[in-house]
């Protein structure tokens, strides 16, 4: 047998749910165990996706350097922006993808407050670029907490 942990996840939560809670008298200990269980469910759908979700963020934030370096008028960022946009993601460890998301994200923020301070077409196209990948990682990341 090849356990999958986010089928070991699930099945631990739906025991905890569905056989442990309903049992036990405290209310504050029962509430606990639900919060337990419902925590499983967000690991689960998290570690089924985690790789996925990260390195598509990775690589939209990269596009969206790629598609403002050449307008940026400050010449030490938009050599930044050029580098980021260039690299590529060399591993699926999550914890590879977060390091790369994480710096992403701080190059992201720099941009964001240089195009939101220009009337410029290329920082009103950038913006517009950040606001909806930043809509866009917020879906990606929504926890369903299905099947609870």
């Amino acid at each position: 047998m090849k356990p999958e942990i986010d089928l070991v996840l699930r099945a631990v939560m739906s025991k905890l749910a569905v056989e442990v809670a309903p049992v036990i008298g405290d209310a504050y200990v029962r509430s606990n165990v639900e919060v337990m269980a419902g925590i499983m469910a967000a690991a689960a759908e998290e570690y089924d996706r985690a790789a996925h979700v990260r390195a598509e963020e990775n690589g939209a934030i990269r596009t969206i350097f790629r598609d403002a370096a050449a307008s940026v008028p400050e010449e030490e960022l938009r050599g930044r922006l050029q580098s980021a946009g260039d690299e590529r993601d060399t591993s699926l460890r999550v914890s590879d993808l977060n390091a790369a998301n994480e710096g992403l994200r701080g190059l992201l923020i720099e941009l964001h407050a240089l195009v939101e301070t220009s009337g410029d077409e290329w920082a009103l196209r950038t913006n517009r670029a950040i606001w909806e990948e930043l809509r866009a990682s917020a879906t990606r990341r929504a926890i369903s907490f299905f099947p609870l």
